[in-house]
């Protein structure tokens, strides 16, 4: 590490697989390769501490347990004291509290990196520790915003500001796309619609699969491959089953190999009900694919309209079955579409972006510079 290197520690509890951790792993590689320290509290049994133990990030297995719990507040404490720590980067509000307290007793200063698109609860507590105890507020999207800033006037004093998520698109070029005919035996003649992401409520679950209830019935010859895992996994099975769909709906389940997988899909689909950043997606316009998706929250911000994929409302498997339908009969389209959201992604959405933007604003609140009064 040279000279003008920062050490900064993060901090995730999750113990799923998803943006955030996608996110966390390729900031956190990033800033080491620019010359900083990067250094990751983590749940033990996680995927991200399964993942990292193997790369050049330190990473600390620890349970965040309770919102003011002594031991893990003097954990987080002992952790900067031995590490040096320049800044304490933390994603929920739960973190906040509890590295919050630990930045407080080492003089530490705390960015919040706020992943969702959801409202700030307006607590005594929470308005404490966003403006009296966090250094800034970085968001993902110019919706997280909106809602942050909309929902918590108070934060008018607050230094807050967008950084898009960024992707390295480079990887998608050297990347053959995976097998995934020959592994669901599926034919050349049939479109194969790619979904990828925890299979959960909020990515719209429920609308796709009554969407792919009416597709079937119109077009049996798209198939719909599910890359993930999530605790919806069993209702999929059974509405499947109910709707005799086996032979339209497959579950690949958890994937290392998602560029691979999107390069052999025709186009994918990001049915949302509401997200932070919407990685998914920039993740199919890298392998330049074309994506159906909801109109809600930073995905309009991705995904350009009738440009690089058809947006439709959320909760309405109607217009989702309508798009899909419409674009795996149209493949001159779906190659037109992905080419422009590649093009897209590589405009707006690279990595060494975001990773520039991060590291100017982590450096702004080390060295002190930072004008809390900015709202960016």
């Amino acid at each position: 590490m040279h000279a003008s290197g920062m050490n900064i520690l993060f901090l995730n509890s999750n113990r799923e697989w998803g943006g955030g951790e996608v996110w966390l792993t390729a900031i956190a590689l990033g800033l080491e390769q620019w010359g900083h320290r990067s250094t990751i509290i983590c749940h033990p049994d996680s995927p991200l501490f399964q993942r990292l133990t193997s790369k050049s990030v330190h990473c600390i297995p620890l349970a965040l347990t309770g919102d003011f719990n002594p031991f893990t507040i003097f954990s987080v404490r002992r952790i900067i004291k031995q590490h040096s720590i320049d800044l304490v980067c933390v994603h929920t509000e739960k973190q906040l509290r509890i590295a919050g307290c630990a930045c407080m007793m080492s003089g530490v200063p705390i960015v919040v990196s706020r992943e969702v698109d959801v409202p700030i609860e307006n607590t005594f507590v929470n308005r404490y520790f966003f403006e009296k105890i966090a250094s800034a507020v970085m968001v993902n999207s110019h919706a997280t915003y909106d809602t942050v800033c909309n929902g918590a006037p108070w934060l008018r004093n607050q230094s807050v500001h967008v950084v898009w998520k960024g992707i390295d698109i480079s990887v998608y070029d050297s990347v053959l796309p995976a097998r995934v005919r020959k592994e669901f035996e599926l034919s050349e003649g049939d479109c194969l619609v790619g979904f990828v992401g925890r299979l959960d409520e909020q990515k719209g679950i429920p609308t796709l699969l009554e969407a792919m209830n009416i597709v079937s019935k119109k077009n049996p010859r798209v198939k719909l491959i599910l890359a993930g895992e999530g605790n919806l996994r069993e209702s999929i099975q059974r509405f499947s089953v109910q709707n005799r769909l086996e032979q339209n709906l497959y579950l690949a389940g958890f994937r290392e190999d998602i560029p691979a997988f999107l390069k052999a899909v025709d186009f994918a689909v990001v049915p949302s009900y509401w997200e932070g950043f919407c990685y998914s997606a920039l993740e199919a316009m890298a392998a330049g694919k074309a994506v159906v998706g909801s109109r809600t929250s930073s995905i309009p911000e991705l995904v350009a309209d009738h440009d690089t994929g058809i947006l439709v409302a959320p909760h309405s498997p109607e217009e989702l079955a309508n798009a899909i339908i419409n674009l795996s009969e149209n493949p001159s389209l779906q190659k037109t579409m992905g080419d422009r959201g590649r093009s897209r992604a590589g405009e707006l959405f690279q990595f060494s972006t975001m990773l520039e933007k991060t590291e100017a604003l982590f450096r702004e609140v080390v060295d002190g510079t930072l004008d809390r009064s900015q709202i960016a």
